[in-house]
């Protein structure tokens, strides 16, 4: 299967030097940064020019051209302490017990991961309606991509709602973008729509991504996922989650990241924001398992 969006592999690794896919200036401009540094990478990170599967790639390519896995996992755990890098460090410890040289540990495994990936597409595919209607509110490095080209080999068909994904726009600055140059039919609805949508029966199932999942089946995803899936269990709306690796998480411990609050202002210039706009940005929810559907994990587990 070919994608064609940048954002299914937005971080690449050429010798010894990372390209990171500035995110934050798509739909306007494709740029990539140079990564050359553990402080690059971090600043990178902080500044969220990555994302999702974006900072999976950038974190294990750090490790490849660093050759420090246990300080490139602190400083990372550090920066964005809502994502599990300390499970992507022992799943890599993992690799690199049996491949010793770690560039090859790092591609072995990623190869596997996006094979995975793909696979867990062809599966979700199979449980869709014929024609599925479907609302998501997360950018999914390019699975959603992969999984209508599922849905179009076993000759199904799919339209997408796409949340504009407040505060930082995820939604109609990448989802929109990488459906428009993949030719995907879509259309963007701004966040407060959903429940009107749901009403009005335009949509037969949700599928967003999750950041971390645990064992009981909670995901920890983008804000805004969790008052989705409230409303889909409202109206007996199927709600679909892609984890990674779920593993044992007290979801009452965990440190949901803050955002800047300048970026819920990023309609406003940076020199012509106003001393007294204030804003609370909480970067993650916590969906309970209770009003999650199914969870697809990376193992093809359907749970």
């Amino acid at each position: 299967m070919v994608s064609n969006t940048p954002l299914a592999w937005p971080v690449k690794l050429r010798d010894n030097t990372i390209y990171v896919l500035d995110e934050t200036l798509l739909p306007i401009e494709e740029k990539y940064i140079v990564v050359n540094s553990l402080d690059t990478a971090l600043k990178v990170l902080v500044q969220m020019k990555t994302r999702a599967f974006g900072q999976v790639l950038l974190f294990f390519y750090t490790c490849a051209i660093l050759g420090d896995i246990d300080k490139v996992t602190q400083s990372f755990r550090s920066a964005r302490p809502t994502f599990d890098f300390l499970l992507l460090s022992n799943i890599l410890k993992k690799v690199c017990s049996k491949i010793k040289n770690i560039k090859e540990a790092v591609n072995f495994l990623l190869e596997d991961f996006e094979e995975k990936r793909i696979k867990r597409t062809k599966k979700i595919a199979q449980i869709l309606p014929d024609f599925s209607k479907i609302l998501t509110i997360c950018n999914v490095s390019g699975e959603l991509v992969y999984l209508y080209n599922s849905l179009r080999e076993i000759g199904k068909d799919a339209f997408f709602y796409v949340s504009e994904t407040r505060p930082y726009l995820q939604g109609s600055r990448l989802t929109m973008w990488e459906f428009k140059k993949a030719n995907i039919p879509a259309k963007l609805i701004y966040d407060s729509q959903a429940a009107i949508i749901m009403e009005n029966k335009l949509i037969n199932c949700i599928i967003t991504g999750s950041d971390r999942s645990t064992k009981n089946g909670d995901i920890i995803n983008k804000i805004g996922t969790y008052p989705l899936a409230v409303l889909a269990k409202h109206y007996g709306i199927p709600f679909y989650a892609l984890v990674q690796y779920p593993s044992e998480i007290d979801i009452d411990n965990i440190n949901i990241e803050e955002r800047p609050e300048k970026e819920v202002f990023m309609w406003v210039n940076d020199n012509n924001l106003p001393n007294n706009l204030d804003s609370f940005y909480p970067a993650f929810d916590i969906t309970p398992s209770r009003f999650i559907t199914k969870r697809f994990d990376l193992a093809g587990n359907l749970n």
